[in-house]
């Protein structure tokens, strides 16, 4: 089984010191990633530079390949060209992606490119002009060249009750790309606790407390899948 991972958060940069970020450790994904590559699975993680890094396995497990991107634009880029170029079973999309990227940036009234280089002066009076991102989820089953690819998402939710959460879910499915979405709601993760429920197009299928189950049972349903 050979298995695309992302991981991680975008930062969309606003000068050279500078960027719009999220609160994305990566760690999820990295627990993930490892827990394939101990079974057996050809993985490779693409991962935000300050995203976690997987732990190293012994020496008889094949180690997980990484990539790393910083902003939206490298993340979609990378994807796009590991999708068109390698044959992947599946690719499960953990990456917190910025719904915006900064379009333009104005100093006190004078346009600044935005990226840098160089650092805004403190006291300037800024403006940010941000514009939508596409939807990289919506892209990967297009870009890959594996037409029976199998798409897993991820939906974060914060204080969404269950159906709140369950409308969030079944916008991915409505949009026609994933075979799967794993959901997570921020206010129930804590030091012991990582809850996880697992969705199909028919409904709920399995839910789980650890990252390490949730690894396992991620691992059964896209090797169940793959047969």
């Amino acid at each position: 089984m050979k298995v695309l991972f992302t991981s991680g958060g975008t930062e969309e940069p606003i000068d050279g010191v500078r960027r719009i970020s999220n609160t994305s450790t990566g760690r999820t994904g990295a627990v993930l990633a490892s827990y394939f590559a101990e079974k057996g699975a050809n993985v490779t993680l693409i991962r935000s530079e300050r995203a976690q890094a997987p732990e190293k396995n012994n020496s008889d497990t094949p180690p997980v390949s990484e990539l790393t991107y910083i902003s939206y634009s490298n993340l979609s880029d990378l994807l796009h060209s590991e999708l068109a170029r390698e044959h992947w079973d599946a690719v499960v999309h953990l990456a917190a992606v910025s719904d915006y990227t900064v379009d333009k940036v104005s100093v006190d009234g004078k346009p600044f490119p935005p990226g840098g280089p160089g650092k805004i002066g403190t006291g300037k009076d800024v403006i940010l002009h941000l514009k939508p991102t596409a939807k990289i989820l919506d892209s990967l089953r297009e870009w890959s060249c594996n037409p029976t690819i199998k798409v897993v998402g991820f939906k974060l939710t914060d204080n969404a009750d269950k159906n709140e959460a369950e409308v969030q879910v079944r916008a991915q499915f409505d949009r026609g790309i994933v075979d799967f979405v794993v959901h997570n709601e921020l206010r129930s993760i804590n030091a012991e606790r990582h809850p996880a429920s697992f969705w199909s197009h028919e409904g709920l299928l399995k839910e789980t407390y650890t990252k390490n189950d949730m690894a396992g049972e991620l691992f059964v349903l896209l090797e169940g899948e793959l047969k």
